[in-house]
């Protein structure tokens, strides 16, 4: 199969290694760097069987596709558009990443704080529901993140980033690409804390030296490659949506 990755910028991406460990000899995997999103679309439906979407498009991928599950018509973002007979199709393996490592950490009941409202946040979000979290989340735009929600079918608190108390979370999972000023003032002991940046991290070394505990993005990038290559790479038969 030809596969591959979509966005603007792609040079960085980790999918091609992941590709190469996770699926040796199923298939070529290629970085397709593209500033415009018709432009980087067409280059899919003209030349590979199912891309990866990252960075900006994956909001705008959601409105070229079939929703593959209810998850992906909560979230209104794809991050995997695949070709299935005559239709394209679109899955969230942020989502199935983040739930899977939640899962881990056994969650259910406690307040777990998702901070931003991109693609990846807005999986986050709705994976921490399923998982049984009771999930608030806050945004550089309150509006936003406001929107989101109210147009969902989620039980999800939202807060204004200045009124967040950080003492009433238990988790965190923090899909900015960049540290807020709002930050200085939030003391992560005791917290688990996942954050989605793993090429510039800016949460790591605080979280530690807080007593905090820290899932590095790398871990939600492997969560989320092996459940897309899965969807990516079988018949819609073999594999759970």
């Amino acid at each position: 199969m030809k596969l591959g990755i979509i966005g603007n910028p792609v040079s960085h991406s980790q999918s091609p290694r992941l590709f190469a460990e996770l699926c040796p000899g199923k298939g070529t995997y290629d970085l397709i760097e593209e500033p415009d999103f018709e432009k980087a679309y067409g280059i899919f439906l003209r030349d590979y069987d199912a891309v990866n979407v990252t960075m900006p498009f994956k909001e705008l991928a959601y409105y070229k596709c079939r929703p593959g599950n209810d998850a992906v018509r909560t979230i209104k973002a794809v991050n995997i558009l695949k070709k299935e007979g005559d239709a394209v199709v679109g899955y969230n393996s942020d989502y199935l990443g983040v739930l899977d490592i939640l899962k881990g950490l056994n969650p259910e009941g406690e307040k777990l704080l998702v901070v931003g409202c991109g693609g990846a946040a807005k999986a986050a979000a709705v994976a921490a529901v399923d998982a049984g979290c009771k999930v608030y989340m806050t945004n550089r735009s309150y509006e936003k993140c406001y929107s989101f929600v109210r147009h969902s079918p989620l039980d999800i608190e939202v807060s204004e980033l200045k009124d967040v108390d950080l003492e009433q979370f238990k988790y965190v999972i923090y899909a900015i690409p960049a540290p807020l000023p709002e930050l200085s003032f939030w003391n992560f002991a005791g917290k688990t804390v996942l954050e989605a940046n793993y090429v510039t991290p800016c949460l790591c070394d605080r979280v530690l030296e807080q007593g905090g505990k820290y899932i590095e993005g790398i871990i939600w990038l492997r969560a989320q490659a092996v459940a897309g290559f899965k969807i990516m790479l079988l018949p819609l038969s073999q594999y759970e949506q």
